[in-house]
């Protein structure tokens, strides 16, 4: 009867080893799913870029205003008519 007994014992303690610690446990699908929620974040963030590059070249694409202000912004154009002021800070 003790044989019994220690066989059955040492069986659960094998399976709540697998369940605790081994492949596929608790703490396994633990991590994953913390993986699986930080992956999804990212996920909208990138999402959230891609449409607004989106936007940006479909307004590059359509219109010549987009193109106008981007020269301006990055390049320092200057139209016809137009009259440059610069300010500059007082140095410390």
């Amino acid at each position: 009867m003790k044989y019994v007994w220690s066989v059955m014992l040492f069986l659960i303690l094998g399976l709540q080893y697998r369940l605790w610690v081994g492949e596929g446990s608790f703490a396994e699908v633990w991590q994953l799913q913390e993986s699986v929620t930080l992956q999804r974040d990212l996920n909208q963030q990138l999402v959230a870029r891609n449409k607004q590059l989106d936007a940006e070249v479909l307004d590059l694409k359509n219109g010549v205003h987009a193109i106008e202000e981007r020269a301006r912004g990055e390049l320092g154009m200057i139209g016809p008519n137009e009259t440059f002021f610069m300010v500059v800070g007082a140095n410390r």
